[in-house]
């Protein structure tokens, strides 16, 4: 029978870890008869990679990148002049690293990832390595009480006209707010959106909607960029007054991964606006930048005090207590950790020659709010 090997990480059975974190788990290996090595040793790594391909032509150019994050080796059993023979039993091996604080957040995409992974070797004499490896979650704080621009009452707007000159219509005034520009999973964005039509062309609706944009730098053959656009979240309200019309709007915000970025690799969030007109006329747009945290601001994370004050889009209710990394604001209650929206398992054990199989999803906190009506 082959032998059997289980990564387990201390106090985190989801393996889910601050940046500036120690990274401590066990090696646990089962065997049903002696095992002959060479050498039993564990590689924890981490790394950003890319990589698309585009036609050029009659050809197809690929294009690719990497960033080594993270690399630590430990010898469980060191190499030998012999082969060493592992007894009949359950052998323990214990492993820690500290995890730098510049390490960015796990992500896995269309055309990259950002993954960190443990790996046990066991080096066989003339046969091939068994491996054993499991992946673990690393979420970069990004608490938004620490930039005043992201409490910051957020505004824009768009003035359309249609037709043209000498047939140009009056304009469409389109005004979008919001309380603030940082958030976090859980919450729900609150969007203010005022329509002032004085043209002749007649409204349907509003719809909006979160975007994250994945932006892929390669190095390999020279660099380029590949910027992707994924919707998450949208919502739609059918207008009934063309003339001026004032929208309440709610968008939820998933399991995403912050705001963040490596050298290839970048994540990004906006808001996209669309007033949709009749016929064939082009929609009037409006976009605007948003930061997804992992700590949300104090104005809204905090719950319903006795005096009666409400935050202003949101106050925390009862949470489930997660198995997660520390939490940096001992006021505010700790998020649960849940699987990335549109995550697909991959399986990270993924050798030939490898023990078992090892699904893997990121995992981002998500708060849980009691909403309030917003105040823009």
């Amino acid at each position: 029978m082959a032998p059997n090997c289980e990564i387990k990480f201390d106090n985190n059975p989801l393996g889910i870890y601050h940046s500036g974190q120690t990274l401590s788990g066990k090696v646990e290996l089962y065997l049903d008869k002696p095992y002959s090595v060479n050498g039993f040793r564990l590689i924890i790594n981490g790394c950003a990679e890319i990589e698309w391909s585009e036609d050029n032509n009659d050809k197809r150019d690929t294009y690719r990148g990497t960033e080594n994050l993270l690399q630590a080796e430990t010898a469980f059993i060191a190499p030998s002049k012999g082969p060493v023979e592992i007894p009949v039993g359950t052998h323990v091996y214990n492993f820690s690293c500290v995890l730098s604080p510049s390490l960015p957040t796990s992500f896995e995409g269309n055309y990259g990832k950002i993954r960190y992974t443990v790996c046990a070797i066991l080096d066989r004499p003339w046969k091939f390595n068994k491996t054993c490896k499991a992946a673990f979650t690393v979420l970069k704080p990004l608490n938004l009480n620490l930039d005043p621009l992201m409490g910051q009452p957020q505004r824009a707007d768009v003035t359309k006209t249609f037709c043209c000159w000498p047939c140009k219509s009056r304009p469409l005034l389109i005004t979008v707010e919001l309380p603030a520009k940082g958030y976090v999973p859980g919450q729900k964005i609150p969007l203010t959106i005022t329509l002032n039509n004085t043209s002749s062309v007649a409204l349907n609706g509003v719809k909006s909607s979160l975007d994250r944009i994945e932006c892929y730098i390669s190095t390999i053959p020279y660099e380029k960029t590949n910027r992707v656009h994924k919707t998450l979240a949208s919502v739609s309200t059918a207008v009934t007054n063309d003339v001026y019309s004032r929208v309440t709007q709610f968008l939820d915000i998933p399991s995403i991964a912050p705001t963040g970025s490596c050298s290839i690799l970048t994540i990004e969030y906006e808001l996209n606006i669309i007033a949709q007109v009749e016929s064939c006329r082009i929609n009037p747009k409006i976009k605007i930048p948003i930061t997804i945290g992992t700590v949300p601001l104090m104005a809204t994370a905090l719950p319903t005090s006795s005096a009666g004050t409400t935050a202003q889009y949101g106050s925390c209710g009862e949470f489930q207590q997660p198995t997660a990394p520390y939490f940096e604001d001992n006021e505010t209650p700790p998020p649960t950790y849940q699987e990335a929206t549109h995550g697909v398992a991959v399986n990270v054990n993924d050798d030939p020659h490898a023990i078992g199989f090892q699904p893997y999803v990121p995992r981002y906190p998500v708060y849980r709010f009691e909403h309030s009506t917003p105040k823009c």
